[in-house]
């Protein structure tokens, strides 16, 4: 994932940045791969958004940061990434639209939910078929209970 699909308030580890003059830059100001992130706040439109990386505060556009690659941190994961097991919901990227639409299939943050296979999920409303362009916008966390 990029670094601007990162949600406010989440942390993420830097994979890895370009090798061109504008990845140089990023570079030169502390996004090294390695290096852990949070994001601390957006503008009211998205962008810029607010970094803090190795103690320092740096904004970026977000054209800057889409290309940055990152990990989330402490075990947060995209749905369309995960294959089977028990998950919780963590965040939802996404829209009033959109967690409507996922509220309807049991699907908010807060709850638990069984992978059964990639795109495939049973919630307490039943089992759904989920593309991989949601499944992209839904974060989850393995479930220890």
């Amino acid at each position: 994932m990029s670094l601007v699909d990162v949600p406010v308030g989440f942390e993420a580890m830097i994979i890895s940045v370009p090798n061109d003059s504008v990845g140089n830059r990023l570079l030169s100001i502390g996004f090294v791969p390695g290096s852990k992130i949070r994001v601390i706040m957006s503008a009211p439109l998205g962008d810029p958004r607010t970094y803090l990386v190795m103690g320092k505060m740096i904004t970026l556009r977000n054209d800057e940061a889409k290309r940055i690659t990152v990990t989330l941190e402490n075990g947060i994961e995209l749905l369309s990434d995960v294959t089977e097991g028990v998950r919780k919901i963590v965040h939802l990227l996404g829209g009033m639209r959109f967690q409507t639409k996922l509220r309807m299939m049991g699907i908010e943050p807060g709850k638990i939910v069984s992978v059964l296979s990639k795109g495939l999920v049973k919630t307490e409303k039943g089992v759904f078929k989920i593309g991989n362009g949601m499944a992209r916008r839904i974060l989850v966390r393995r479930d220890e209970a």
